[in-house]
């Protein structure tokens, strides 16, 4: 297995978030069952190496995988002498000066806020003062603000973070569903003649509580939003199309 498997969830490994154990408690359970735990991301990956079956050999499909993302984590950590919330802060809050983003349990934002965090729910149930989503680390442990996610953005769209060769090598897409594909952590929409116009052209990446940051280049627009409740992805993409639609009809007339 090598990097770049990890990076296109190629790697065949597990998704300790979304696939669930032939016996016990799912890792959702277990944040809703035991919300004072706090995990580290070694005892995470061990639980997933103990409770779930890899899907296929390095570079034999694609699976999503946070497990890997993990991996990932932890490995720039080696690499860099930092912990992951230390290369966050270094590398990208504070130079994009991005004042509210922090990793959950593990940092705080570098100024405070006077409006409090949005909750985030799993069906009924407010998840924001469960330690338990400790196990997030690389796989989506993120706290931000639309403000300063578009300062992301804007940065990754003009090469200002990472390099246009490199951002082009981030380009190495698999499959991930109708008229998706997943590169090194981006996702692309593409246009499949008759059934996904190319008006829905688009990149960025979104996530598993109905999160989404996306750039439109033929429009030049931000899509930056979330529904905050677990499992609401297709809800929050169809969000985005009826935004695209908005928009391509108003600068139309």
């Amino acid at each position: 297995m090598r990097i770049h498997h990890l990076l296109g969830h190629t790697s065949g490994l597990n998704d300790f978030f979304e696939d669930k154990p032939q016996q016990g408690q799912s890792m959702i359970d277990m944040i809703l069952n035991d919300p004072s735990r706090i995990w580290t991301p070694q005892e995470v990956i061990l639980w997933s190496k103990e409770h779930l079956k890899s899907h296929f050999p390095p570079g034999g499909g694609f699976h999503y995988s946070d497990t890997g993302y993990h991996l990932l984590g932890l490995i720039a950590e080696t690499i860099t002498g930092l912990q992951l919330h230390q290369i966050f802060e270094h590398y990208f809050f504070r130079p994009l000066s991005m004042e509210q983003s922090h990793m959950i349990h593990y940092s705080n934002p570098l100024s405070s806020s006077e409006y409090p965090i949005a909750d985030v729910y799993v069906n009924k149930t407010v998840l924001n003062d469960h330690r338990s989503l400790s196990i997030e680390f690389a796989g989506g442990g993120i706290i931000s603000t639309s403000e300063d996610l578009l300062k992301f953005m804007k940065a990754l769209v003009s090469h200002e973070i990472i390099s246009e060769d490199s951002f082009e090598g981030m380009k190495n897409w698999s499959k991930f569903s109708f008229g998706i594909d997943y590169g090194y952590g981006l996702v692309q929409f593409r246009t499949i003649p008759l059934l996904m116009p190319a008006r829905y052209n688009m990149w960025g990446n979104f996530g598993s509580t109905g999160s989404f940051l996306f750039y439109h280049p033929r429009m030049d627009v931000y899509l930056i939003g979330s529904l905050n409740q677990f499992r609401t992805t297709r809800k929050a993409i169809q969000l985005m199309f009826k935004i695209i639609d908005i928009l391509k009809k108003s600068t139309s007339l």
